[in-house]
């Protein structure tokens, strides 16, 4: 499909300083691009506020269509939702691409997405958030090799929002009669292998770098001729 408007999702445990300059790269390859930056989902019901921010945030932008969404991480399963309540508004979502994501599952928590793709390790998650643990909890050391540069590595780390239990026990809202465009994966790194194997499981176009989930820091221009890559195959 051709390339409209990439509408950038951060994931909710982030905030939009995860996605870097990658707008303008892709703006460089010739896409029109915005990234939107989703708040006020600091308290349940915490999936359906961010899904309403993100489709006022869009609608508050007025990109021209058609509109693609994309999502990274924690915003994947969210993407149905947010679809739909665009396409309520009558600006509806013309392709959806997932950018080391999570797929939308109607009615699932986020930890039984992470079961889905390694149960001990998402048993061991849920032991630690049982025990008062918050996350993501990173520091400049753990993501320096995944960002190296100072700036935007200290832009992402000021950007955390750390969630408790009741985050990832939450169900996440449905998506009725999703997909209803088509859809591409792009892997950046191998904790998304699962949903990578899942998405070409679908017929989907699915790409791989071989990175780092917060590439779009490390290398914009890569991350944008990837995602153009695979819009052109969808």
């Amino acid at each position: 499909m051709d390339a409209g408007t990439l509408v950038l999702l951060h994931s909710p445990l982030v905030g939009v300083a995860s996605w870097g300059t990658l707008p303008e790269a892709l703006g460089r390859a010739g896409a029109g691009a915005v990234a939107v930056a989703v708040g006020g989902d600091d308290r349940p019901p915490f999936a359906r506020r961010y899904v309403d921010e993100a489709v006022a945030g869009t609608l508050a932008a007025d990109p021209p269509g058609p509109l693609v969404l994309v999502g990274h991480s924690g915003a994947g399963p969210l993407l149905g939702a947010v679809g739909a309540g665009l396409a309520a508004a009558d600006r509806p979502a013309g392709g959806y691409l997932f950018c080391d994501a999570g797929l939308p599952r109607d009615g699932a928590t986020r930890l039984e997405l992470l079961a889905a793709e390694d149960q001990e390790m998402a048993a061991a998650f849920r032991a630690e958030l049982e025990r008062g643990g918050r996350f993501p909890e990173w520091d400049d050391a753990a993501l320096a090799p995944l960002v190296p540069g100072p700036a935007a590595r200290a832009a992402l780390i000021g950007s955390l929002r750390p969630r408790d239990l009741a985050f990832f026990t939450e169900p996440l809202p449905p998506a009725p009669g999703w997909p209803d465009a088509p859809c591409g994966f792009l892997r950046l790194s191998a904790a998304y292998d699962h949903w990578a194997v899942a998405a070409a499981a679908r017929g989907w176009p699915t790409a791989s770098l071989d990175a780092g989930h917060f590439h779009p820091l490390a290398d914009p221009g890569e991350v944008a001729a990837a995602l153009l890559g695979l819009l052109a195959r969808m």
